[in-house]
């Protein structure tokens, strides 16, 4: 029998990859990435060496696009910050059920634990995320599988219920005990991967999701880098911290920007939106600040100098989001 894992790479599906190998079930891996839990470098390294340990194939996709349009408006509210862990789940096993159907599987397997998350992982929750996905007693949790009600692969014989588990909450003991048994001795440290779990980040999308409820994947990328200023209603100005950040510009339409630039000529800041005289003047005294400098240079349909008093570090507060 073959079925598809959301695979993280974490000790969770690991395990629970381990589990259906020893069982028998043919699995293929996936894994979901966008711009809000990027797939770095070292985690592209991470999934692909678990993946080859537990012979397994994996694929990646990026859900970005329609990530967005959930972060917009969930039907299941945001967690402690910006994250809309419900509604991501929901997308993801929605997701999980085109490729089951692609690959030709019988069922999705998670390595999701009851209560390890309160948020989340509540046995309400996985209910509603079956009936959301349209996969109703198809979703197999095998770490937990003897708490939650028996999916069809238990149903069908295809795994022995008796040989899966009764995990819950938040404490690694039995995982880690579990590991020991079958061999597993070297898995990641749990961690985050969500930015917006990270109050900083919540704290500008709740600034995009209030000023421009129709932002692109474009706006999201320009999120994760500089410092951010909240100028006025339509304007926003973006401060460049280093080299790196500003070749990230290379990748942005950024022509209708104002542009503020260094003493170098570099563009050290970017002005987002509709632009007020007053909005140019305070984004300038803002560059100011950083340049540590009363002349400032701006594009602005035509570059020119213009002479500021740079903000006070407690004024600037009053701006930064």
């Amino acid at each position: 029998m073959k079925a598809v894992i959301l695979f993280s790479s974490g000790l969770d599906s690991i395990l629970a990859a381990k589990l259906m190998k020893n069982l028998g079930v043919e699995l293929e891996a996936i894994h979901f990435v966008s711009e809000f839990f990027p797939l770095t470098k070292r985690k592209k390294e991470k999934l692909s060496f678990f993946a080859e340990k537990l012979g397994i194939l994996l694929a990646v996709r990026d859900i970005t696009r329609e990530f967005i349009e959930v972060l917009k408006s969930p039907k299941y509210g945001y967690g402690k910050n910006l994250n809309p862990c419900i509604d991501c789940k929901i997308l993801m096993f929605k997701k999980a059920k085109e490729f089951m159907e692609e690959k030709k599987a019988a069922f999705i397997v998670s390595g999701e634990v009851l209560g390890q998350r309160l948020f989340s992982q509540r046995k309400e929750v996985f209910e509603i995320i079956e009936k959301e996905a349209d996969l109703k007693d198809l979703i197999l949790r095998p770490l937990s599988a003897r708490l939650l009600n028996v999916s069809i692969p238990e149903k069908k014989g295809w795994v022995s219920r008796e040989r899966l588990f009764a995990f819950r909450g938040k404490s690694r003991i039995p995982q880690i005990n579990l590991a020991k048994k079958l061999g597993i001795y070297f898995y990641p440290q749990p961690g985050g991967g969500c930015f917006l779990t990270d109050p900083s980040f919540a704290r500008r999308v709740k600034d995009l999701l209030k000023y421009n409820s129709d932002f692109t994947l474009e706006d999201v990328k320009l999120l994760r880098v500089g410092r951010h200023f909240r100028i006025s209603g339509s304007a926003k100005l973006v401060v460049f911290r280093n080299d790196k950040e500003k070749k990230i510009l290379k990748d942005f339409s950024y022509d209708n920007f104002i542009k503020f630039f260094s003493q170098k000529g570099e563009i050290f800041s970017l002005g987002i939106g509709k632009f007020e005289k007053e909005d140019i003047d305070i984004s300038a005294k803002i560059v100011g600040f950083y340049l540590k400098s009363n002349r400032v240079k701006i594009s602005n349909k035509r570059q020119k100098y213009i002479f500021v008093t740079p903000l006070t570090e407690e004024k600037l507060k009053e701006y930064r989001i």
